[in-house]
């Protein structure tokens, strides 16, 4: 990195500039919680915590102040480590970890041979089968996603029964700035959730699923729509308070830093 960008004065500045570009985003070299993004409208280098992404991204005002950049992340060091060191403790997945589950931790086990992931709700473990530790980690986010969209997909055709209307189609994704998002075509609701819900507990993912259900009859957040969402969850208030006190704990798993 350091050589390429040494070398921009020497190369055509429509070469250069160009290629340069084209390396943004990127993390830094030394400390993977650091992101540096280019934005030709930022008038002045800054730094924003993403707490769902748990890094601290580095606004760069044009190609030509990386360098600039870079020395000032390293100046604000400090201020960025008080800044993650706030955020929840990540939970790896790790064979021997604890990841959160419906509101619970759960262990991680990886058992020696071949099989399907199982969840063990009694004891709380997660058994996930893995040929070697790099596919340890895919395995386990998968069988999470697995377990959220079923849960997620039984939770919406519940509340949109409720309200007399149809789910055309559910996905699940690993979003950073909503739970949930819904659109009607068709008169059928199309809902996308975060498979993060899986970690909270049950009466939380519930109620996001109320929520979204409550879009197909009221696309805004008037009350009238809230009307419409305690009209068939009694936990508005409850998940609304757990979400917002507890939120970056989702975030917290599967990272690794």
């Amino acid at each position: 990195m350091g050589g390429f960008l040494s070398n921009l004065a020497r190369r055509k500045p429509s070469t250069t500039v160009s290629d340069a570009k084209a390396l943004f985003p990127f993390r830094d070299d030394e400390d993977p919680r650091i992101v540096y993004k280019l934005s030709e409208r930022a008038r002045r280098i800054s730094l924003k915590v993403n707490t769902a992404e748990r890094e601290v991204s580095v606004v760069v005002p044009g190609v030509r102040a990386l360098a600039k950049a870079k020395t000032f992340a390293k100046e604000q060091k400090d201020w960025i480590d008080v800044q993650l060191e706030a955020l929840p403790p990540p939970m790896p997945f790790v064979p021997g970890g604890h990841v959160l589950m419906r509101g619970e931790l759960y262990e991680l086990v990886s058992p020696p041979g071949r099989g399907r992931p199982k969840v063990n709700h009694e004891r709380r473990v997660i058994n996930v089968p893995a040929p070697d530790a790099e596919s340890f980690p895919g395995r386990v986010r998968r069988l999470l996603i697995r377990e959220a969209r079923e849960e997620l997909e039984a939770a919406s055709h519940f509340y949109a029964d409720k309200l007399g209307k149809r789910i055309g189609k559910v996905s699940v994704r690993d979003t950073s700035s909503r739970w949930g998002s819904c659109i009607t075509r068709q008169g059928e609701g199309h809902i996308s959730y975060s498979w993060r819900l899986i970690s909270a507990p049950p009466f939380v993912l519930d109620y996001v699923a109320a929520h979204e259900c409550a879009h197909m009859v009221e696309d805004n957040h008037s009350k009238a729509f809230w009307d419409v969402c305690a009209s068939i969850n009694d936990d508005v208030k409850k998940a609304k308070t757990w979400l917002r006190k507890n939120g970056a704990h989702l975030h917290a798993v599967g990272a690794e830093w």
